[in-house]
This record gives structure tokens, sequence and C-alpha cells, in this order.
């Protein structure tokens, strides 16, 4: 069987896949004994003895991934769901950030010891070095998982590296050093760091100590948006160009065979030196199998090495499956051996061979389209969109990528051993690093250069394998059939990917204590509230870290109208946040009055950002199409004399579609709820008043609205205790059914004709 690797790692991925997937035990039975049938038969009837391991290698991945979903640690459970309110964990320091520790222990204090050792993840003001043994006392908690489709998954992230907790320290006590071989490279790494500090602008030492030692926690936000949307991110992570480098150098040294081997220590001490990512795992596995492989005069072959090295790393860790560095990297290699050399074959006969310019070009262009055909659906995927002319931009990037790692590391080994050359070779790099950052400030100004797409369905990625699979035998084959069908599947998968959202749908997201509301409606996008947590009106909230990336997980780069009910900041401040930073229609809000300084600062920022703002009152009406459209409800004329507070000022909406209406009604009390009584106020779904206030949501407003859905929005352990139980008692008395968000996430209601559906993020 030829490149056996490759189909072993198929039927483990898969394993993986189906274990994370997999919702009850049972399954683990079912899947071990339906391996050992198959098994079975792979032995009865094939030839090949290897095939016997295949479904095996699916168990084996199956088990792996199974267990790592669902890790138990009992005492740890126990303490996390509030069994206690203060924890006391000894542990010793295995990682330590700006603004947490990542601490490794078995020590519960007087709770006892935990039936294994377990890493948490402790948030801390104070520092720490890794082989500290310290004592930390705090409130101790789960992971959080992904409470908006677009969120960051805490669970994920830490999960793959092997952290399962997370403790928010009240006070902390020094024990004990006990500093090993990490500690040192600690040390050297933070010693590297203050050096570049002193060479270099905050923003370009941010840079080289992403690409010298992988510690991205000095890059801006803004770095990392205007890199990421240009296309030439990865230049900020350990890579198997870094690795390839590095190893090119220490080979030109390092030629004899003792020599070999001196490489490989100093290769993989490099990737323990910058904290063992995924992309500098691959790279410098893939280097050994080269060298070995030359050692004992075996012909290296790409595709094997990959495979073997990501069999490897997921036996280890399945949990890597969904982590965006370990796809990224593998798959960017994957292209690069499926398609390089027919590309560049392809170039060459454009540009030319005999000069070396035209080699240059095709080696460039051949091997980058490689790699982004199929890592597009990965940024897809993870960063709904992908940049157009990333391939173009890393021509004039890649070339200098040597030349800056080389001269960074010479400036900071320089600057250690007080030589002054070392100002040279910071210059140099200097010179390298604002020419990235101004070709790709310059790129992600050309119209088109990042295109949202948003997360693209399972019919999509389908589509875009076979398009990879067609495209493969294209070059293999020679046969033109093969191309067309490459063609056909592309441009399918283009149409299923740009058709508009048909319906109406409104999400109600997770913006803590607070309302957000994202939806679509007659193919236009609308807001009802951003929600908003900090007090600090200018402080990035969840309008930056909850609307902004569930508009972009959508596709949707416009929002046609914005309502906001009042100014309170949990309603107010994410709509705040995102004018300027999105296209926007028209911004709709009461005026009744309101005074304070956001509701202030909202309305001028409009202006500034030529938003209009239209005033909103009882009997309004805005027309989306001919079936569609949104009405105010409440306030009225007289809104001062009637209302008691700014809550009850609230603007009351309705969304009327062809089927079904969505009641928005804002923080409104008992007191306005009697007022709209008389009025046609039903609707099939409600957005459930006050995040669920027992002075809201009364028995005949209820009856009124005679709802088929109620959706209350709320924030965790929230001091307030929403939502009420006498709401709650309420809707059950109607056979209403509700979702609250701080259970259920973000709640996405879906009409389309006449039929609702519901999802829940959790």
């Amino acid at each position: 069987m030829k490149r056996p690797m490759a189909v072993m790692l198929v039927f483990l991925s898969v394993g993986i896949i189906w274990g994370r997937l997999a919702p009850e035990g049972i399954w683990l039975c079912g899947v071990c004994l339906a391996g050992f049938i198959i098994s079975c038969l792979f032995l009865w009837f094939f030839r090949h003895r290897i095939l016997i391991l295949l479904p095996c290698v699916f168990v084996v991945g199956f088990v792996l991934s199974y267990n790592s979903m669902n890790y138990r640690n009992a005492l740890c459970d126990s303490l996390a769901q509030g069994a206690a309110k203060s924890v006391v964990f000894i542990g010793k320091v295995t990682d330590a950030d700006i603004n947490n520790i990542v601490l490794k222990g078995d020590d519960f204090g007087i709770y006892g010891r935990s039936d294994r050792p377990v890493k948490i993840v402790c948030y801390i003001n104070e520092k720490f070095d890794i082989g500290d043994n310290v004592r930390i006392e705090g409130s101790l908690a789960p992971l959080s998982p992904k409470y908006n489709p677009a969120d960051f998954d805490e669970r994920l992230y830490y999960g793959t590296r092997g952290i399962r907790y997370k403790l928010f320290c009240d006070s902390s006590e020094f024990i004990s050093a006990d500093h090993g071989l990490f500690y040192y490279m600690y040390k050297l790494r933070e010693s590297i760091g203050s050096a570049l500090d002193n060479m270099y602008s905050p923003e370009n030492a941010g840079i080289l100590k992403a690409m010298l030692l992988g510690d991205k926690k000095y890059l801006s936000d803004d770095i990392k948006t205007i890199y990421k949307n240009a296309g030439i991110y990865h230049i900020l992570a350990i890579s198997g160009l870094h690795i390839s480098i590095i190893a090119a150098i220490l080979m030109f040294f390092f030629r004899k065979p003792v020599g070999n081997t001196a490489v490989l220590i100093m290769l993989w001490g490099y990737c323990v030196f910058t904290g063992l990512s995924p992309s500098a795992v691959r790279a410098s596995f893939m280097m050994s199998v080269l060298i070995f492989g030359r050692l004992i005069g075996r012909k290296y072959d790409l595709l094997s090495s990959l495979c073997f090295s990501a069999f490897v790393i997921l036996l280890i860790n399945p949990m890597y499956i969904a982590d965006c560095g370990f796809l990224y990297s593998y798959l960017s290699v994957l292209g690069i051996g499926l398609f390089a050399k027919d590309f560049v074959k392809a170039f060459e006969k454009l540009f030319g061979r005999k000069h070396c310019v035209g080699r240059f070009l095709s080696a460039s262009l051949g091997s980058g389209i490689s790699a982004v055909s199929i890592t597009r659906a990965v940024n897809m995927w993870f960063f709904y969109g992908f940049s157009s002319y990333d391939f173009i931009i890393n021509i004039a990037v890649l070339p200098f990528m040597g030349i800056l790692l080389v001269c960074g590391a010479a400036s900071a080994a320089l600057y250690a051993l007080r030589i002054r050359l070392c100002y040279v070779f910071a210059h140099i790099a200097d010179l390298i690093l604002n020419f990235y950052t101004l070709a790709a400030k310059t790129a992600v100004k050309i119209p088109g250069c990042f295109v949202v797409t948003g997360r693209p369905a399972v019919d999509f990625m389908l589509l875009y394998a076979l398009f990879i699979i067609c495209l493969k035998l294209c070059f293999m084959y020679k046969n033109k059939a093969f191309g067309f069908s490459a063609a056909v599947f592309i441009c399918i998968g283009a149409v299923v990917l740009s058709l508009p959202f048909k319906g109406t749908e409104a999400a109600f997201l997770y913006v803590g204590q607070g309302d957000g509301i994202v939806g679509r409606t007659g193919g236009k996008v609308f807001i009802i509230d951003g929600g908003g947590n900090n007090r600090d009106i200018e402080a990035n909230d969840e309008g930056t870290y909850t609307i902004l990336p569930y508009l972009n997980f959508i596709g949707e780069t416009r929002v046609d109208y914005v309502f906001v009910s009042h100014p309170d900041n949990d309603h107010l401040k994410g709509i705040y946040e995102i004018i300027g930073r999105t296209d926007i229609g028209t911004i709709y809000m009461p005026k009744a009055g309101f005074d304070s300084e956001l509701y202030t600062k909202t309305v001028q920022k409009a202006k500034d950002a030529n938003v209009d703002v239209v005033y909103i009152k009882d009997g309004d009406k805005i027309t989306v199409d001919e079936d569609t459209y949104f009405e105010c409800l409440w306030p009225g004329d007289d809104i001062s004399q009637i209302a008691d507070n700014e809550n009850d000022m609230s603007a009351v909406l309705r969304l009327n579609d062809k089927y079904n209406r969505f009641l928005f009604v804002g923080d409104i009390s008992e007191n306005i709820e009697k007022r709209l009584v008389g009025k046609d106020i039903a609707a099939e779904v409600l957005k459930v008043g006050h995040h669920g206030s027992e002075y809201s949501s009364s028995e005949i407003f209820l009856k009124a609205v005679s709802p088929k859905l109620a959706v209350i929005s709320c924030g965790r352990n929230n001091i307030y205790g929403f939502p009420s139980g006498k709401t709650i008692k309420r809707l059950n008395d109607r056979n209403t059914a509700y979702f609250v968000t701080s259970e259920s996430g973000a709640i996405i209601i879906s009409s389309d004709k006449g039929k609702v559906r519901v999802k829940k993020t959790l």
C-alpha cells in the first residue's frame, strides 16, 4: 500500500471527530465492538495485513477523543460547581503570562487531594516564575464554553493545552522554588524580550517576540487584525519557514552524521524554548524525519512525513483536531505537497525558466497558491473570510524573512554581549518590519482585500473537498474532465456561499446582563440593542467582542437598521462601539429627554460617522419589504408624564413578517404593559421585558401577547436574581416555551414559511 500513514491518519481523525460528537458513554462499547468486527472482516477478505490496523486506529482515536472531551475530576468538579466559595490550591507554576499563571498539582488544602494531578489557569496580578511552588486562594470555576457562535472558546483553547479549570485569585503565597530547565528557558526568553524592547519600538518588538520566541501576548490588536486581513499573519507564528531557515543555517555548519544529531537536538530545543506550538512541532518533526532519512539512506516523502507527524501529535493530544493553528499548519503543507509541482510548472510556461526572475515568480506563486488552495476553507471556518491577495503579498514579504530572523536574533545576542554592532542588525530588522507593516496596511486599503464570507455551512465544505479532489485528479491524469468538474464544484460552492438569507432570523446574543439582538429579515440586517457591561465608555465591550464578531460569523458587513430601546449601559454601550466600525444605515431611538453621557456621545458619534439618527414614537413604521416591517408601539408623545424612569421610556418594537411576529419590549415595567394591553400586541415570539424581572411580564400582558416562545436575556449569576421565579411561573402557567441566555447561550430563532426553529448555542 502506498503511503499507509495517510490512510491511518484518516481513520484516526474520523475516530477523533466521532469521539468529539458522541453524546453518551454507550457509544464507546458500540464503537469498540464495531471496530473488532470490521478488523476481523478486513483480515478475512483482504491480503494487506496492515488493513487490520485501520479499525483499531479508529477505535483508539475515538477512545482518546471521548476521554478528552469528557474529562472528569471528582474533587475539582465538586469545588468548581460551588461546593466551596473559596478554595486553596497548592501547585507548581508550569507557565506564566501577563495576567495569569498555569499551576499543576493535586493539593486542595483542607479539601484533600484530587485523584490525579490537574492543570489550572490562575488569574492573578502578582508575578511568579516557572518552577515556583505557590499557594493560591480563590474561587475555582470550570472553563467557559462558547456562549455565542463567534465567541472565543475558552474550553477548547485551554483544554487543548491540558488545562481543565480556572481559578480567580484572592490571595497568593510563595512556598519554594524548584527551578529546572524550563525555568532557565523562561528566563532566557525574558532576557531576549527585554533586549528587543530596548532596541525596537513597542510595535516591532512585539512582532519580533512573536517571530523569534513564539510569544504573541505583546502584539497589539491592530497589528493582529492588519496582518490577518492582509494574509501574512502566518509569519508571526513559529512555523516551517522559521524551522527550515534555522535548520539550513545549522546544517551548513554541521554536515557530518554526528552534526546531524546536534542539529536535531538544537531544533527540538528551540521548539521547546518557543512553547511547542503545533506548527513548530510539525515543522521540527518533519525536519527530523528528513534528517533521519538521510542518515539511513531513505528517500524523503513530504506527504508521508506530514501524515506521520500529524498521526503522532493527535495520538498525544487528540484535541488538536479542532485547533486553528494545527489545521492551518498541516493543511498549508498538504496543499504544497499536492499541488506545488503542478502549479510551478504551469507558471514556468507563463514566465519562462531561463531567467531567475521567471523562476522566482513561478516558485513563489506556485507554492503560494498551493498553500492557500486548502487553507481557504480554514480561514473561512475560523476567521469568517479570507484575504484575496495573500499569495501576491507573500511574494514581497517572504524573501526577506531569513534576513529578518537572522538580524533579529543577532541583534538580541549582540545586545546581551554589549557589542554595539547589535544596532546595525537592529536597524536592518527595523527596516524590514516597517516594510512589512506598511505593505500590510496598504494591502488592507485595497477594495476586496479581505472578503467576509461568514462561517460556511457543511454543504459548502463538502463541495470544497470535492473541488480539491477533482483538481488533484486533473493534474495526476491530465484529464480536462476532472478540471471541468473542479470548476463546477467551486462555482456551485461560491453560489451556495453567496445565497441571501431567506425568511426572518433573530439571534438573542449572550451579552451578560443586558440585551443584544442581531437579526436578518427581508434581505436586511437589523440590531436591537447591543449590550454593555463596562462603565468606561471608551473601553472595548460587547460591541467589539460579541456584536461585530457575530456579524462576521453570519457574513454580513452592513447593518441596515439599528434600534436602541433606551440609553442604559447594558443596552446602548455595544451600539456606541460599532458606530464607525461597520457600515450602518439608520439608527432609530426614542426621544424622551434622555441626558446621559453615553446617549449624548452616541448621537454625536453617529453624526460624525454620517449615520442618520431617527427618533421614533408610537405609530411609526419602518418598511423592509412588501411583507415585512417594524412598528413602534411605545413610547407616545406624553411619555414624560407617564413614565417613572428611563426603563419605562423603552421603545417597544414589533417585527412583522408574512408569517410570524417578534415583540421586543426593552425594560418596560408592568405599569407600561397595562397601557399596551389595549393595542394589538400579539406576537409568536416575545423578548421578555427587563431581563425577566418580577415587575415585568404580568399575566394580563402575557395573555394579550400570547407568545409561543419567549426569550429572557440576562447574565450568569447576576446580582439581581434574574430571571425571577415569579416570571418563570407566569410563563409556565401559560405553557409558553422559554429560553434563558445565561443557561442556553445565544438563542437563534428563525421563521421561514410559517415554521419557527430554535437553536441554542450551548
